[in-house]
């Protein structure tokens, strides 16, 4: 498997300037060889460098993952609303039918 510096270089071509700074450096002057490995060694502590790109994808990724996360909410919210009045519902159709049928079983006397 690939390092991360080189599915980013084969992908978005950001690190293959790096690679050829120090394959190369031998053939350059000290001078650049110098600035290319204080190049190096400044990327390489807790900081990575990502390109522009791959950086805005992941934004705009996130920014969709927390609008969906909120529509999620909202369609919770609005299911729960729904349960509740459907199980208030059932409960109102129930008592009106135990009052239909015990109105239909009692004995009406009409006097004319």
């Amino acid at each position: 498997m690939s390092s991360y510096e080189d599915r980013m270089s084969e992908k978005y071509g950001f690190f293959s300037d790096k690679k050829k700074n120090t394959e190369t450096g031998s053939e350059k002057n000290t001078e650049s060889s110098v600035e290319s490995t204080d190049e190096l060694q400044a990327t390489e502590g807790d900081n990575l460098i990502v390109p522009l790109e791959a950086w805005q994808t992941v934004l705009n990724q996130l920014g969709n993952l927390h609008e969906a996360n909120q529509l999620m909410a909202d369609a919770r919210e609005r299911a729960a609303k729904a349960e509740a009045e459907a199980e208030f519902l059932r409960e109102k159709l129930k008592n009106t039918r135990e009052q239909l049928d015990t109105a239909s079983k009692k004995k009406r006397f009409f006097f004319f």
